[in-house]
C-alpha cells in the first residue's frame, strides 16, 4: 500500500505537468505505479499548449476535434498551405497555365505548367478527359 501522503504528492506534481518519469524518480516510486495513480484520477487540466490544440495553427479559428481520430491542427487546406509556405520561407511565383490561360501562384517550384491536375488531364489527353 501506498500512503496517502505520497498519492497527494503524485497528484499534485501530475497536475503541474510533470511527467511519470520524473514524478517517480523524485517520490523513489516505480513509473508504472505512478502512471497508475495518475490514470485512476482521470484526466489532467490542459497546460497552455495544450489549450491552443483546438485551434487552426493559421488563422486561429476553434475547430471540432473527433475523439478517437487524429488531431487536427488547420482547419483547411488553403491555411496548411499558407502556414508550411510561411514556416518555410519560400516566395511565390506567379505563373500562367498552359492549357487554360489562368494566372495561379506556385510556391517553390518555378517550373510547373498547369494550374491543377483538370488541365494536366485535358491538355494530355484531349477535351474528353478519362
Amino acid at each position: 500500500m501506498i500512503p496517502v501522503k505520497k498519492k497527494e504528492a503524485v497528484l499534485i506534481m501530475y497536475r503541474q505537468g510533470r511527467k511519470y518519469k520524473e514524478i517517480s524518480d523524485t517520490l523513489l516510486l516505480s513509473p508504472n505505479t505512478v502512471k497508475s495513480i495518475c490514470r485512476r484520477s482521470g484526466p489532467r487540466p490542459l497546460q497552455p499548449e495544450e489549450q491552443k490544440a483546438g485551434l487552426c495553427q493559421n488563422c486561429g479559428t476553434p475547430m471540432p476535434q473527433s475523439p478517437h481520430a487524429k488531431k487536427k491542427i488547420f482547419c483547411c487546406d488553403r491555411c496548411r498551405y499558407a502556414w508550411w509556405n510561411k514556416k518555410r520561407g519560400l516566395e511565390p511565383y506567379r505563373l500562367v497555365c498552359c492549357c487554360c490561360g489562368r494566372e495561379f501562384v506556385s510556391f517553390g517550384n518555378r517550373n510547373r505548367k498547369y494550374c491543377g491536375r483538370e488541365c494536366y488531364l485535358r491538355s494530355r489527353y484531349g477535351e474528353g478527359l478519362p
